[in-house]
């Protein structure tokens, strides 16, 4: 983004004059803004990426500021994440941090550790010099802790340390760059579709004919209003009048909306599962310039059109993200059983409380239900203990065993094939270069993954798609196919080693400084519960014996930073829907976070890579296509060829297929779904399900 170019250039030009170094910086808070208040011209090609107006010098030294301040707030709630990151990713019943436990019992030593501030030393490996990550000796700076020990101080130390010698960092390497990135992008949209506009404030098209509210059709449309429809064999009175927010005025009618479908989609039914989102509670008067009224008919809904602040402001508010609202069968409560509870009591000590929703379509049956955050390392003591009625746990041999053990004591536990699979991810806008990324694949033996579950669970994949597709490539004799690519193919270290060496080589034909340097991010709060580990721990060793700097680390708020595009490699799983269709994840158009995970967004900056033409003019026309029909034996081959362009991009490695473990306690619980199968879990029709006795 031009915008985070231009705070970087001048923090390096200050920085580097503080300094008097070319490779070192330094420039304090107060430094900056008196650089950017110093400034004697307006950066133009800033200017096109906030402003469809020529800005004023201060106009523009304004602008800037504002930029500035937002990236400190942003790192800022970074780190504040971090903090809370930092106190769930250290599990001291495993190693290595089981021998620690009294060091970590610090909240502000975890999140030092986390940072890098102190160190772990380790020791090294039986008869090498390369360090065992799970043997802690000691560790380095562990006075930090004893200096700063709150909370603040600890954020705080970093921060100003950061700022002050790392900015630059900040705007490319941290999460902070993600978010920034995505707002600024919305914002260069924004004005290119204001600029399009036709008429200074007026829409090119005020409405869609495709999208109809039944009861009040819009003006000039020659629609007549809808006054009662049939759904399942049910009429149901349609809603002629609504109030100023938007809720229905009489409340024995409905909102009914009618979309239709223009042209061919496969996988339109499927697109329709989303929940209500009531504009009572997703707008606010600020989002509206005549306030919170709501006139269908006349075109006064939503939102500001191209008001990319509605979702980093209104949706994003902490109203938003800390109470859901919907249609479902449970409502947000707290233990109390409120009807508005606050969002720390909601989400309080673990536990997510929720109640019956008297005007869900069915009778719900529980009065109340209630999730908890346990780890997959105790989930079956808790289960057995009576804690917790019902778990999804990992389906090793020893949980399996386990559970057996408990059926004849009413614990009941059920198992079908995943709809999504397990892979590795690669984000080519942290590891930028294609022949690294492929050298980090080659160095993995997924099949080390699979001895992390009971025999027949799981089983090796080699596409980036769920086995239980019928989408995913066979053989004509129905065997799946295998890799169509040399980096993601197994068969001695010594082979691997001789691969990396050769895709390090060509890496550095390309880019002479390549970096060698990463880390490998486990999601979770232990490094070694994971499937994936084994895989991890043995690529790292490949690579540090070959000269590479891989560490392998855990981090329970990992989901969070790969939807922000903030790690570099790690290991994780998909959910997949029903229908193949790869839109979602690999389009160039996608706005889903999974996008940013593989470096889309620092991929659409560079259109000379070859990673750009591979998703601009391959991989996105050919998803284009197959979405285009409806005829799966035409779509089949189309989908094996976007793969394949996937694994050519080398930002997902597929892993494994596996299992789904479910037990629950039927001497407390009755009314769950028995019959699971990939596309359906026990708790598939929840408001059946009730308390025994």
């Amino acid at each position: 983004s031009t915008r985070m170019m231009r705070l970087q250039s001048l923090y390096e030009k200050i920085g580097r004059e503080n300094t008097g170094s070319e490779t070192s910086y330094s420039a304090t808070e107060a430094q900056m803004k008196e650089a950017i208040n110093a400034l004697t011209k307006v950066d133009k090609g800033y200017n096109k990426t906030v402003s469809s107006e020529t800005l004023t010098l201060d106009e523009y030294k304004a602008q800037l500021l504002a930029d500035y301040q937002f990236t400190l707030d942003t790192f800022k709630k970074e780190l504040q994440a971090d903090f809370k990151a930092a106190k769930e990713s250290f599990d001291t019943t495993t190693a290595p941090y089981n021998e620690w436990k009294k060091e970590l019992e610090s909240d502000v030593f975890k999140f030092f550790v986390y940072e890098g501030r102190i160190k772990p030393k380790y020791a090294k490996e039986e008869g090498s010099e390369r360090p065992n990550r799970l043997k802690i000796l000691d560790f380095e700076n562990k006075d930090l802790a004893k200096n700063f020990p709150t909370e603040e101080a600890a954020i705080n130390l970093v921060y100003n340390d950061v700022v002050k010698t790392g900015f630059n960092a900040i705007l490319s390497q941290w999460g902070t760059a993600g978010t920034l990135m995505t707002q600024y992008s919305a914002d260069a949209t924004s004005i290119l579709l204001h600029n399009s506009l036709k008429t200074e404030g007026q829409l090119n098209y005020p409405y869609i004919a495709g999208v109809k509210s039944l009861g009040q059709p819009y003006a000039n449309s020659g629609e007549a209003a809808v006054s009662e429809v049939k759904v399942n064999g049910k009429n149901y009175k349609v809603a002629q009048e609504y109030n100023a927010d938007g809720t229905v005025k009489n409340n024995s009618e409905h909102a009914v909306l009618q979309i239709t479908v223009d042209g061919t989609d496969p996988k339109a039914i499927y697109n329709f599962s989303f929940g209500v989102a009531p504009a009572h509670y997703y707008t606010s008067d600020a989002d509206h310039p005549n306030g919170r009224e709501i006139d269908i008919k006349n075109c006064k809904f939503g939102v500001e059109w191209s008001n990319s602040t509605f979702q980093s402001k209104t949706i994003q508010s902490q109203k938003h993200q800390e109470i859901p609202v919907g249609a479902g069968p449970f409502m947000a409560t707290d233990e109390n059983n409120s009807n508005n509870p606050a969002g720390d009591n909601f989400w309080k000590a673990n536990v997510v409380y929720f109640k019956a929703n008297e005007n869900f379509m069915f009778d719900v049956k529980a009065p109340k239900l209630r999730f908890q955050v346990v780890s997959s390392s105790n989930a079956i003591d808790k289960l057995e203990s009576g804690e917790v009625d019902y778990i999804t746990p990992q389906f090793t041999k020893a949980n399996s065993d386990r559970l057996n053990a408990m059926a004849s004591d009413g614990f009941k536990s059920l198992d079908s094939w995943q709809l999504g699979y397990g892979y590795i991810g690669i984000n080519a806008g942290k590891v930028e270069n294609m022949w690294i990324r492929r050298a980090i694949m080659a160095a993995m033996q997924t099949e080390l993954a699979l001895d992390f579950y009971a025999p027949n669970t799981c089983t090796k994949i080699d596409w980036p798609m769920s086995t239980v597709s019928w989408a995913y490539p066979r053989e004509q004799n129905g065997t799946p196919k295998a890799s169509p690519v040399p980096w993601t193919q197994w068969t001695t270290v010594d082979a691997a080693k001789a691969k990396i060496n050769e895709y390090v080589s060509n890496a550095r034909d390309m880019q002479p400084d390549v970096s060698l340097k990463y880390t490998f991010t486990i999601a979770g709060a232990s490094i070694s519960e994971h499937p994936t580990y084994a895989v991890f721990k043995q690529a790292a060793e490949i690579l540090n014996d070959l000269g590479w700097d891989v560490e392998v680390k855990a981090d329970s708020q990992a989901l969070t930073k790969i939807s922000t595009g903030a790690l570099q490699v790690w290991a994780a799983a998909w959910g997949s829907t029903i229908d193949p269709d790869m839109y979602q994840v690999y389009h160039k158009d996608s706005k889903a976070t999974s996008v940013y995970a593989w470096g889309y967004r620092e991929i659409k900056n560079n259109p000379n890579s070859e990673e750009y033409d591979i998703i601009y003019n391959k991989l996105s026309p050919l998803i284009d296509d197959a979405r285009s029909i409806m005829d799966d034996k035409l779509r089949t081959p189309m989908y094996e060829e976007a793969m394949r362009y996937v694994l050519d991009l080398a930002v997902e490695m597929p892993v494994y297929q596996r299992k789904t473990l479910y037990s629950y306690n039927t001497k407390t619980l009755k009314g769950l779904n028995d019959d699971v199968n990939p596309y359906s879990s026990p708790l598939e029709k929840i408001w059946e399900i009730e308390y025994v006795g």
